[in-house]
């Protein structure tokens, strides 16, 4: 019995010595073969889908990949190897290019919205500020003040004071003539 290498290297196996040398090509490739995939890695990205075998990988790989338009709203599913070479690419029908109308025109005007919500907010900061720079208005200070009740003369001097001059001159004439 020996014991060789399978294709990929990976595994080994016990084959018969007579068996191995008395092969053709053929039968020596199954006879090193591990009956595993294989664990090579194609230019794409994918495992290899085939049986352990010798050489070099072949390049059609038939792996379904999801491809999408540019705006991601389709996705389909497709043969690896037609992705890869440019044999087939999804674009965007009228309703994916509608949806991008209706995104645009929704982000202007949020743009417009948050445009207006800024003047509006700096009217106020100036409104603020041109009434911080004309100064508070001073406070009536009549409600710190105590109602004081005015006496008599206080309230009608002005009228009380002409009358007793009179009443004064009238009674000084009186005493002046009637003397004599």
């Amino acid at each position: 019995m020996l014991r060789i290498k399978c294709h990929c290297k990976i595994t080994s196996l016990y084959v018969e010595c007579r068996k191995i040398t008395t092969a053709d090509v053929n039968e020596k490739n199954l006879l090193s073969c591990c009956k595993n995939q294989c664990p090579k890695e194609l230019p794409c990205g994918h495992r290899c889908k085939e049986m352990c075998h010798p050489g070099e990988c072949p390049f059609n790989c038939n792996q379904k990949v999801k491809l999408r338009c540019p705006c991601k709203r389709i996705k389909k599913e497709l043969q690896c190897n037609k992705v890869r070479e440019n044999q087939i690419s999804i674009e965007c029908d009228t309703t994916c290019k509608e949806m991008k109308r209706k995104a645009s025109e929704i982000k202007e005007a949020e743009a417009k919205a948050a445009l207006e919500e800024e003047k509006r907010r700096q009217q106020a900061e100036l409104e603020a500020f041109e009434n911080r720079l004309k100064g508070r208005r001073k406070k009536n200070r009549k409600r710190d003040e105590v109602a004081v009740e005015l006496t008599l003369w206080q309230k009608y001097r002005y009228c009380l004071l002409p009358l007793c001059a009179v009443v004064v001159l009238v009674f000084a004439w009186y005493i002046a003539y009637d003397v004599d």
